[in-house]
């Protein structure tokens, strides 16, 4: 009787065919699971596009029902809780061309949503309207508070596409 080391098991041996079959397959559920998921998420940007929140082109400058109306003051605050950089600035010449007197701009706390939300802080109905007209998007919301400065919040999200601006020589 010899002692030695054993020799390793043969490519060829019912544990090793096991071994690769198990890796197959557990690649094939990944796979499987991978456009699952794929799937899933496309499903849930469609059903969001198509429900209460959906984009819209923004209105023409001409357009009424998306200016501030005339002799009015609607006093508005822009946050930029998307995250990009410059796009409360870019909104806030956006909306003043609009007639919306714009008295702040900053950036916000980004709670992570990237959709733009228009609060309401007064009882006029419709003046959220004719801000989301003039953007293009957002979901409109009331938060009454007579306390506030500001007539309308706007928390510009990462949907919001400015204009493309003009060169200037």
């Amino acid at each position: 009787m010899t002692v030695g080391i054993p020799a390793p098991p043969s490519p060829t041996t019912p544990t090793a065919r096991g071994g690769r079959l198990l890796i197959a397959a557990g690649l094939v559920l990944l796979v499987a699971a991978g456009a699952g998921v794929a799937w899933w998420q496309a499903r849930t940007a469609e059903s969001t596009a198509s429900g209460t929140y959906a984009t819209m082109a923004a209105a023409a400058l001409t357009d009424s029902s998306a200016r501030a109306p005339e002799g009015t003051r609607i006093r508005v605050r822009v946050l930029n809780v998307g995250g990009v950089p410059g796009l409360a600035r870019r909104a806030t010449n956006h909306l003043r061309e609009y007639g919306f007197d714009v008295v702040d701009f900053g950036s916000g706390r980004s709670d992570g949503d990237t959709r733009t939300r228009i609060s309401n802080h007064t009882s006029h109905a419709d003046w959220p309207i004719r801000v989301q007209r003039a953007l293009g998007v957002g979901v409109i919301g009331t938060d009454p508070d007579t306390s506030r400065y500001v007539d309308l919040t706007v928390y510009l999200g990462r949907d919001w596409r400015p204009p493309t601006e003009t060169l200037r020589p």
